[in-house]
C-alpha cells in the first residue's frame, strides 16, 4: 500500500511538473518562446561551500540574482583566479554579484576586479529590447557598492563610474581580461561591451552574460545567440547565464 501511495504521488509530482514545463510565456518577439524551465538535477554544491555561504549571505539586499547564477559566478571566478589578466563586471547594481565575483577571484592578488556601472540605470536601449526603456535599475550608488565591498574585506576592486567602454577607452589602454560578467539589460550596451572585451580576453577566459534567455531580456538574447566568434564556444546554461569561452587567442 506504501508503494502504491509512493508511485501515485510521483506520477501527481511529475504530471504537474510536465504541465509547468509545457506553459509558455506571452510571445514579446516572433523568434524567441519562454517556457518554464526546471531541470531534473538536484545537485547543490552551493550547500556546502562555507566561503560562498558567507557571502552569499553577505550581499542579501544587494543583488537581483538568484543563488544558482551567483554560484556559478563564484566557481567561475575562482577557476579563472590563476589566469593572467584583469576581471571586469559590467553592470553592478547595489554590488551583490561584484562582491562574489571580487572574493572568488582573490586566488590571484595581482589582478584587479573592475565593478563599472552609471549608477543612473539602464543605458543603450534600442529596437532589439522589448520591456525596458531605459534607467530602470537607478536605485542605487557608489556609496552602497562601497560600503558593501567594505564589509566582505574585497581586495583589488576598482568601481567605474560611467558607460563602458565608451567612457574608458584610456583607463582600459593596455588592459587584458580573464573573467567579463555583463549584466546590463539591453542588446546594444552588452554587444559594445564583448566588442571591446573579447579581443583582450586571454586563452582560457569566459565572459557571461545574465539575462540570457530571460522574458523581457530579449535583446541579451538576441545578441547571444548571433554571436560567432572564432577560437571561443558558446555555452546555454539553463540557469539564465550565456557563456563564451575564449579557448585560443
Amino acid at each position: 500500500m506504501h508503494n502504491d501511495f509512493q508511485a501515485i504521488l510521483h506520477n501527481e509530482r511529475k504530471q504537474i511538473l510536465n504541465l509547468m514545463r509545457s506553459t509558455q510565456f506571452t510571445r514579446l518577439t516572433n523568434d524567441l518562446i519562454h517556457q518554464q524551465i526546471i531541470p531534473f538535477a538536484s545537485y547543490a554544491p552551493w550547500e556546502t561551500d562555507e566561503g560562498f555561504k558567507q557571502v552569499f549571505n553577505d550581499i542579501t539586499g544587494h543583488t537581483l540574482i538568484d543563488k544558482y547564477r551567483c554560484y556559478e559566478l563564484w566557481e567561475l571566478a575562482k577557476q579563472a583566479a590563476p589566469l593572467k589578466g584583469d576581471v571586469i563586471e559590467v553592470g553592478v547594481w547595489k554590488g551583490g554579484t561584484g562582491s562574489v565575483i571580487a572574493k572568488g577571484s582573490e586566488g590571484n592578488s595581482d589582478s584587479t576586479v573592475f565593478l563599472c556601472d552609471t549608477f543612473e540605470g539602464v543605458v543603450k536601449v534600442g529596437d532589439n529590447d522589448t520591456i525596458y526603456k531605459g534607467g530602470e535599475h537607478a536605485d542605487t550608488s557608489e556609496e552602497i557598492v562601497n560600503e558593501l565591498l567594505k564589509k566582505i574585506n574585497a581586495k583589488n576592486v576598482t568601481i567605474l563610474n560611467g558607460i563602458f567602454p565608451d567612457d574608458f577607452m584610456k583607463e582600459m589602454d593596455g588592459k587584458s581580461f580573464k573573467f567579463c560578467h555583463i549584466d546590463v539589460d539591453t542588446y546594444g550596451s552588452a554587444k559594445d561591451i564583448f566588442d571591446f572585451v573579447w579581443p583582450r580576453m586571454v586563452a582560457g577566459g569566459v565572459v557571461i552574460f545574465d539575462d540570457f534567455g530571460f522574458w523581457g531580456c530579449e535583446g541579451v538574447t538576441k545578441l547571444v545567440n548571433e554571436i560567432h566568434v572564432p577560437g571561443g564556444f558558446k555555452v546555454y546554461n539553463l540557469n539564465g547565464h550565456g557563456l563564451i569561452i575564449k579557448y585560443a587567442v
